[in-house]
């Protein structure tokens, strides 16, 4: 069964070589081009099949070491290390604060 199957697609694949070979040059550039499409399309759409669980993993990593930055900071900041304030998930250090200048 697997014999005749692959006997079956390498007749296939040398009659269209043949046939390929056969049309006018302007005809066969034609084809050519639209065969590099398709191949070019196909090759994006596994990319993107293939590729999507690495960017959920990637985004999933980065919201997390971002998490942990943050409570890192808070914790940093409580223990009286830094002296400022949060606003919202914004530390925001005395020390960044410039002193008025008497006028």
């Amino acid at each position: 069964m697997l014999h005749t199957v692959l006997a079956a697609l390498g007749l296939a694949v040398c009659l269209a070589l043949a046939v390929h070979m056969a049309l006018p040059y302007r005809f066969r550039a034609r084809v050519d081009a639209a065969a590099a499409r398709l191949a070019a399309w196909l090759r994006s759409r596994i990319d993107q099949a293939v590729g999507w669980r690495r960017r959920q993993r990637q985004t999933r990593a980065a919201a997390m070491e971002a998490e942990r930055v943050i409570r890192r900071a808070r914790e940093s900041a409580q223990h009286g290390r830094v002296d400022g304030e949060w606003d919202g998930n914004v530390y925001r250090p005395k020390s960044f604060e410039k002193p008025k200048k008497p006028h």
